[in-house]
């Protein structure tokens, strides 16, 4: 997979998880006196228990799934029609996704916590 073809991918699917991270009513807690810590935890709890979070959670699996599915589909059809070239490693981008997804949701987290804080 080109370079470029996964960087337009990381973009539309990190816009999609940050919306559905995103909750949709924008009251933060007035946390000012509470330590960062804290309001970080509660940030952490924030971004999942809500709605949407569950579409975040079916697109991160839907997207897994798809990228096994891919890898053995090629496999398969390099085996029928008697090819021989190696299309890589499934887990190193089925792992790539999944950090690239949690790295995202810790920025959520620190962006609502430093929100939170001020």
């Amino acid at each position: 997979m080109p370079f470029s073809a996964i960087v337009v991918f990381a973009i539309v699917w990190g816009g999609l998880l940050v919306y559905f991270l995103t909750p949709f009513n924008g009251k933060m807690e007035s946390g000012a006196d509470a330590p960062f810590f804290e309001a970080l935890k509660v940030s952490f709890k924030r971004l999942i228990f809500h709605k949407k979070a569950i579409l975040a959670f079916f697109l991160l699996m839907f997207t897994l799934l798809v990228i096994w599915s891919y890898f053995i589909s090629a496999e398969e059809y390099d085996l029928l029609h008697g090819m021989n070239r190696d299309s890589g490693d499934p887990v190193l981008y089925m792992s790539g996704v999944v950090l690239y997804a949690a790295l995202l949701y810790i920025i959520l987290a620190v962006r609502w916590t430093v929100k939170s804080v001020k």
